[in-house]
């Protein structure tokens, strides 16, 4: 039996409420499925003093490679606690791992926590809009991350804004996306506006929405996010900024979703490999070792049955997707 390790793996932070949030977020993922997840970062948090843990040290993805390794472990089921695909996810965890030299043991990387088609983060971040006491109207909306050097984690922002817009009935500018900071140089010009630009066209009073999952340096109570409004909004300008989705209580259960999602795909790939099996090889198989006299009449009822088990095959995978598109 193959042994696995579930890893919740976070960018990693400097400040000890980071690995306090994430390990309460592993707890609760744990106590949904039923077995442990590891709150893990890919770096940083193993600098933080323990003692601002609770005595327990933060690990960093090394480390858990190579306990994983020590421990006999079969497989890393890696977690990933990031909005899009962003570096870390795609290539340093990956080369940690390899750098880490594990022998046998394999690594398996979930998805992110946006999916085009879903509508779980969308209304996570409403909700989140919401408990700030923002009502349609009221002001400017500014969807903010951290900005990323990643075209596709910003094109992962800006559809998440153009969900919300829908979702609400909002124009273009009554909720804007925008980035924290940004890289310098006209190809990094995607994550524009930046924050500090965004808030000189804002209008009413303004939300800052943050698309942000853990408290750390940029998105704590005094956090840059928080400095940068503090010192760019116009002058009578009153700004808020809302939760974090770390603290939105159906983020667990996303988490979770992410875990079994892998899976679902497998099954509809083995659902689609067998209604072809059936409507087409398995007929073949069988008629020519019946007696002539039965192979025409025969030979048309089975094609004709392996095709209705064939499309009704493809009926089901296509409610299942349609259903899974309209509750995005």
């Amino acid at each position: 039996m193959v042994s696995k390790r579930i890893l919740l793996v976070d960018n990693g932070s400097y400040e000890p409420a980071a690995t306090l949030a994430l390990r309460g977020l592993a707890k609760s993922v744990s106590t949904l499925i039923g077995e442990t997840v590891h709150p893990v970062s890919t770096m940083h948090s193993s600098k933080i003093d323990p003692a601002l843990l609770g005595g327990v040290p933060a690990t960093i993805f090394a480390e858990a490679v190579r306990q994983a390794k020590a421990d006999g472990i079969d497989e890393l089921i890696l977690l990933p606690l990031f909005i899009g695909p962003s570096l870390a996810i795609t290539e340093y965890l990956p080369k940690v791992f390899t750098e880490a030299q594990p022998g046998a043991l394999s690594l398996i990387v979930q998805p992110t926590l946006f999916d085009p088609v879903e509508r779980e983060l969308r209304d996570m971040l409403i909700d989140n809009l919401k408990h700030t006491g923002w009502s349609k109207g009221s002001g400017t909306v500014l969807l903010c991350d951290h900005g990323s050097p990643i075209k596709q984690v910003t094109a992962c922002r800006n559809a998440l804004a153009a969900a919300i817009r829908a979702e609400l009935k909002l124009a273009d500018d009554a909720l804007v996306a925008c980035s924290m900071e940004r890289r310098e140089g006209p190809e990094y010009d995607f994550n524009e506006p930046l924050l500090e630009h965004a808030l000189q066209s804002a209008k009413g009073e303004v939300v800052i929405l943050m698309l942000f999952l853990l408290p750390g340096r940029h998105a704590g109570t005094d956090g840059d996010v928080a400095t940068i409004a503090k010192e760019h909004a116009p002058e009578g300008v009153r700004w808020k900024i809302s939760p974090l989705l770390g603290t939105h209580p159906a983020l667990p259960s996303l988490l979770k979703s992410r875990l079994t999602k892998a899976k679902r795909s497998k099954v509809d790939v083995l659902v689609i490999l067998g209604a072809a099996f059936v409507s087409n090889v398995l007929p073949m198989a069988v008629i020519p070792r019946l007696p002539e006299s039965y192979r025409t009449v025969d030979f048309a009822i089975g094609s004709y049955l392996g095709f209705v088990v064939f499309a009704v095959a493809m009926i089901v995978l296509y409610f299942k997707f349609k259903y899974r598109k309209k509750t995005a």
